[in-house]
C-alpha cells in the first residue's frame, strides 16, 4: 500500500472529555504532513489561540498553546493516529471542560 499524504477534506469525528485530557478523533486518516490543517481545524472555533512552541519528532508532534490565559499541549501521534489535548498545569487541566465546550459548539 502506498502512503499518500494527500487526504480527502478533513473533519472532526469526535472530541471526548476525560478528566485529564480531551481525546480528538478525525473522520479520515491523516499524516504528519497534514498536521497544520488539523491544527487549523481544531483552533478555528476557539480563536484567539497563541502557539507558544512546536516540538516536531519523527512520528509525533506536540504543540504548546495558550487559550483563555491558560496553557495546553496538543499532541499528535502519527503511528497510532492519536490526537489529544492536555492541560500544561493543574489550572489549565481544570479548564479542559470549558475548552471542550468551546471547540464543539
Amino acid at each position: 500500500m502506498i502512503m499518500n499524504p494527500i487526504t480527502t477534506p478533513q473533519s472532526l469525528e469526535s472530541i471526548t472529555y476525560q478528566v485529564d485530557h480531551l481525546n480528538v478523533i478525525f473522520q479520515n486518516n491523516w499524516y504528519q504532513e497534514n498536521i497544520a490543517i488539523l491544527i487549523d481545524l481544531l483552533f478555528s472555533s476557539i480563536m484567539p489561540v497563541t502557539i507558544q512552541e512546536k516540538i516536531i519528532g519523527a512520528d509525533r508532534e506536540n504543540i504548546r498553546f495558550s487559550w483563555n490565559s491558560h496553557y495546553f499541549v496538543l499532541n499528535f501521534d502519527c503511528y497510532s493516529q492519536s490526537c489529544w489535548i492536555e492541560g500544561q498545569d493543574t489550572q489549565s487541566t481544570e479548564l479542559l471542560a470549558t475548552l471542550h465546550l468551546a471547540i464543539t459548539k
